[in-house]
C-alpha cells in the first residue's frame, strides 16, 4: 500500500515537472506543447466517441457559459452523455453525425468569446495559454488554435484543423442540425428553452461566471480578433439570421 501511495505521488511530482519544463519551452518558443499533453490526458478535444442514440451531446466550447450547464445536465438530464475521463470540451464525433445523434450546445459572439479567453489566459497563470496571451492578443491568435474559428473545428468534427470554406460549411450545417443550440447573450432564456427541448425541471439558475476582470477591448484587438475568426462570425451570424427568419 506503501510503495502504490509513494508511486502516485512520484507521478504527480513528475507530471508537474514535466508541465512546467513544457512550460518553460512554450513560453521561449511561442510553442503549446503543454496543452497538448493535457488535451491528451484529459481527453479534450475528442471526435471519436461513440453515444447511444438517446443521449444528449453537449458540446462545450470554452467561454459560452458551459460549466454551468454540464453541472446541471449532470444533475437533471438521465441519458446525459459523460465523455471519457468526464472531459468537457470535445468536438462532435466523426462516428456520431448530428442528423443521428442529440448533440446541443450554446454560442456566445465570437469576439467577446475570444476576448473572454484571453483575459482568463492573462490573469490565470495555472492556464495552458498563460505565457501566449502575456505577450498580447495577436500571439495568442497567432499560436493558440482555441482563438481562431474554434466554432467551425467544433462542430465540423475537426479540432485542431486550419478551417477553411469547407471545414466551416460542414460545421454549419452540422449545427442546424443539432437538437438544441442557446445564445449566451439571452442565457435566460435560452436555458428555459433547453429545460423545455430536453423536457426536464427548471427548478433553479445555473449560475453563470461573470467576468471579474475589468480588460476593455481594445479596437485594434477586437479588429485582430475579427480577421482571425471571420468563419466563426460568418457561422454566429449565419445560423442566428436562419433561425430569425424561419421565426418570421
Amino acid at each position: 500500500m506503501i510503495k502504490k501511495i509513494t508511486n502516485y505521488i512520484k507521478k504527480k511530482i513528475d507530471r508537474k515537472l514535466f508541465s512546467l519544463f513544457l512550460k518553460k519551452i512554450d513560453d521561449m518558443s511561442l510553442t503549446n506543447l503543454d496543452e497538448r499533453r493535457r488535451n491528451y490526458i484529459f481527453n479534450y478535444n475528442s471526435n471519436d466517441y461513440r453515444a447511444e442514440k438517446n443521449n444528449i451531446i453537449f458540446i462545450h466550447v470554452p467561454k459560452t457559459g458551459g460549466a454551468s450547464i454540464d453541472e446541471y445536465l449532470r444533475a437533471y438530464e438521465s441519458n446525459y452523455y459523460i465523455f471519457l475521463k468526464k472531459s468537457n470540451h470535445n468536438a462532435v464525433s466523426l462516428l456520431c453525425p448530428p442528423e443521428e445523434y442529440k448533440y446541443i450546445t450554446f454560442l456566445r459572439e465570437p469576439v467577446t468569446r475570444v476576448f473572454s479567453y484571453y483575459n482568463m489566459s492573462l490573469h490565470n497563470e495555472y492556464t495552458p495559454a498563460h505565457s501566449l496571451a502575456n505577450k498580447g492578443v495577436i500571439n495568442l491568435l497567432k499560436y493558440d488554435y482555441q482563438v481562431k474559428n474554434l466554432y467551425c473545428q467544433y462542430f465540423s468534427g475537426y479540432p485542431g484543423e486550419i478551417v477553411n470554406e469547407e471545414i466551416y460549411n460542414i460545421a454549419l450545417k452540422n449545427l442546424k442540425k443539432f437538437l438544441f443550440v442557446g445564445k449566451f447573450e439571452n442565457f435566460s432564456e435560452s436555458f428555459n428553452q433547453m429545460c423545455i427541448t430536453l423536457k426536464i425541471q427548471n427548478n433553479e439558475r445555473p449560475f453563470v461566471n461573470k467576468s471579474k476582470y475589468n480588460n476593455l477591448l481594445k479596437n485594434d484587438d477586437k479588429i485582430l480578433i475579427e480577421q482571425y475568426n471571420k468563419f466563426d462570425i460568418k457561422l454566429y451570424d449565419n445560423y442566428f439570421n436562419t433561425i430569425k427568419n424561419i421565426k418570421n
